[in-house]
């Protein structure tokens, strides 16, 4: 299993090599929820390491976008990329024009939840999917079992739940009449919600639309050793998460016995998401916690 990082700056490359880090995910011009597109000026640095590179390219894709998604395939091929992380569908279909199908790993957030997605996608040639963080540990060994192309898990940090085009953060302040600057990129805004007081949600708004995260990071501390029995690509996010909190957290994957000094030290920002929680709600359910 290939432990992937989200590379932010150069200079924290050596550092993560020492961290024994597989892959690196680096941000492209049509990366949502980005953490440092210029790294795409910088490829050839990047590869001068010899290690894997995955490119981000996980925005809604839109007729205006073709063009560019283009020019980010033609660099792909022309590099050698490992794998394309793909939060649209479009990019199957125009990777194949460059060769590039059998690259494509399929990211789309909630979805890919069974193991019919498992089997869909082995025939469509792509490289792989990522299993939905929505579902629970056992539903994920299930599709191990019968398991068919690469497999892959956001397995730690700020997970997001939405992901719209709209300008949601700016259209509210438009609402309230208040003037607001500093609202793109800005990763300091929380979502307090009427049914859960207590919790506070990241939202961030971006060039590409608005995105909302559970209030909890997730760790997959316990759940480490099941997840490589089946799993290709284990990546580590990093937004909303400080450079050292982010470091510390993959050399804990690396050597388990780090792991209780990194939770008594972060404790409190982080939880098991649903891997032991189903998400299904019944008519008549009154507890929406």
């Amino acid at each position: 299993m290939r432990l992937v990082a989200r590379l932010k700056n150069l200079n924290e490359i050596e550092k993560l090599i020492n961290l024994r880090v597989d892959c690196f995910l680096v941000d492209t011009p049509l990366a949502v929820r980005a953490i440092n597109k210029d790294l795409f000026n910088h490829l050839d640095k990047i590869k001068s390491y010899g290690k894997d590179i995955y490119f981000l390219l996980n925005k809604m894709i839109h007729e205006d976008d073709i063009e560019a998604v283009k020019e980010i395939l033609k660099i792909a091929q022309e590099i050698g990329v490992t794998g394309i992380v793909a939060g649209d569908i479009t990019l199957m279909v125009l990777a194949d024009e460059f060769g590039l199908k059998n690259k494509v790993i399929y990211q789309p957030g909630t979805m890919n939840t069974s193991s019919f997605d498992n089997e869909y996608f082995f025939l469509k040639q792509i490289k792989g999917i990522t299993i939905s963080k929505e579902i629970t540990l056992e539903e994920i060994q299930k599709i191990f079992e019968i398991k068919k192309t690469e497999l892959s898990l956001i397995g730690h940090g700020y997970l997001d739940m939405f992901y719209s085009k709209r300008k949601l953060i700016s259209n509210y302040f438009i609402y309230k009449n208040t003037s607001k600057n500093n609202i793109i990129g800005n990763d300091r805004f929380r979502l307090k919600e009427e049914m859960r007081p207590d919790s506070f949600y990241p939202i961030l708004e971006d060039e590409a639309g608005t995105h909302i995260f559970r209030d909890k990071a997730l760790n997959s501390f316990d759940e480490f050793l099941e997840l490589k029995k089946g799993l290709d690509d284990f990546f580590v996010e990093r937004i909303f998460i400080s450079d050292e909190e982010y470091y510390d957290s993959i050399a804990a994957y690396q050597d388990r016995d780090l792991v209780e000094g990194f939770l008594r030290k972060y404790h409190d920002n982080y939880n098991k998401g649903f891997y032991y929680q189903y998400t299904e709600k019944l008519k008549g359910d009154l507890n929406e916690n």
